[in-house]
């Protein structure tokens, strides 16, 4: 293997999510997002913590981070393919491998809203396209 991870990147890449994150739920969707979940904004601030929903979540766009670097960098061992638009490819074929199957069990198995699913797995959508090409053309 002669790709290497860069750390830097995969840091940065991991405020990706949460940036991302604080638009998608906030003031493009937040409204759609809670009464798809059926809570108000008062009920989500009363259980919120801190550490928990930052911290944690934190440490795992880390983990995805990461984790596509490396999926990334055997794409590119593989094939030649690196840049922002393999990073893209890579990002949009993670999320249709792992998020969209993964994910599709809490619709069918927990009873999770079909909207709530589609809001989400598109939120990851756009996280990993952008993360990808981060992390594609940072090389």
């Amino acid at each position: 293997m002669t790709s290497s991870i860069n750390y830097l990147a995969v840091l940065v890449a991991g405020f990706i999510p949460m940036i991302l994150g604080s638009i998608w739920y906030g003031p493009l969707f937040g409204k759609k997002w809670m009464e798809l979940i059926g809570k108000s904004e008062e009920e989500l601030k009363a259980s919120f913590n801190p550490m928990k929903s930052y911290g944690v979540t934190f440490v795992f766009a880390l983990v995805m981070a990461f984790v596509l670097a490396h999926v990334l960098n055997a794409f590119g061992d593989a094939y030649g393919q690196t840049g922002a638009l393999a990073g893209i490819e890579g990002g949009f074929w993670v999320w249709l491998g792992f998020v969209v199957t993964v994910s599709w069990q809490q619709v069918a198995f927990s009873g999770q809203n079909t909207m709530l699913w589609v809001l989400n797995v598109l939120y990851n959508l756009v996280a990993l396209i952008c993360m990808g090409a981060l992390l594609g053309s940072w090389n």
